[in-house]
């Protein structure tokens, strides 16, 4: 237990170091979303209305992972989980920081709360431009602020968050219109678990994930209310889960693992449009 803490030390320390090379070289522009609000939303909003006009990224599900903000700085899609996974990340992440050219994006970046040291760690990271606040962010301290500050208020509706996407726009010389436009295809943040009708007759229940798997005991409640018996496909059955899904069509296909390995499988038993 106590070198896995270290181990963990040491990494955050290396990630940290990284993610702050990688914003000095690259110079991004960091939007940062916090609060208690529906972060995740605004976080969509706001990609939808940059995403058009400037090369912009976003990290993606369960923000509130250790390592998950300096992995979506540096480009990683997922989380990797065992020491040769991050051995090899860590290295990717090296070459690229030495011999990559400079590029020019924007991050768009939800910063979730689990503790006062983890989120603290993260804003030393991000260090961001604009500053959106969904909520009340009790954990936010005077000096953690931005140039910009945007306010969502609670509750609020769609409609609060969009308007907050439309003024992000508008800092980066967006009109309204625009930005308007762009949001016209706004979608809300993926769900977690997702039940998607299989091109063989049956159910999938998408339980992938990019960082981490989601809660057993909710994919298990929600088994429990659908048809039919289950199979399971993961990396470790891809070939053979594949091919007893054909077998017995009509089955609830219940699939699992990082979305990066699963989604070629996913996009195959999916009916259209679903995929």
């Amino acid at each position: 237990m106590l070198i896995h803490n270290l181990l963990r030390l040491i990494l955050k320390a290396v990630l940290k170091s990284f993610s702050r090379a990688a914003l000095k070289k690259h110079r991004p522009t960091v939007i940062a979303i916090v609060g208690e609000g529906k972060t995740g939303i605004a976080r969509e909003a706001i990609y939808t209305a940059l995403k058009d006009k400037f090369p912009t990224r976003r990290n993606l599900e369960y923000p509130f992972a250790d390592f998950a903000l300096p992995l979506t700085i540096l480009g990683v899609r997922s989380y990797p989980t065992n020491y040769w996974e991050w051995f090899k990340t860590l290295l990717k992440a090296k070459i690229q920081l030495l011999f990559l050219p400079p590029h020019k994006n924007f991050l768009v970046l939800e910063v979730g709360y689990v503790h006062k040291p983890t989120f603290d760690y993260f804003w030393q990271i991000t260090q961001p431009q604009v500053l959106v606040i969904c909520g009340d962010a009790p954990y936010l301290s005077p000096q953690q602020t931005a140039t910009k500050v945007i306010k969502v208020k609670e509750p609020a509706s769609l409609q609060n968050y969009l308007t907050a996407a439309q003024k992000v726009g508008e800092i980066f010389d967006i009109p309204a219109k625009e930005s308007q436009k762009s949001l016209t295809h706004f979608k809300l943040p993926q769900a977690r678990i997702r039940i998607i009708p299989s091109n063989l007759g049956g159910l999938i229940v998408d339980a992938t994930y990019q960082y981490f798997p989601p809660d057993k005991k909710a994919v298990e409640e929600i088994l429990k209310a659908l048809p039919g018996k289950r199979i399971e496909i993961s990396p470790q059955n891809l070939s053979a889960g594949i091919e007893s899904a054909k077998e017995k069509e009509g089955q609830t296909i219940v699939l699992t693992g990082p979305y990066v390995k699963m989604w070629p499988t996913l996009t195959a038993l999916a009916r259209d449009p679903w995929s």
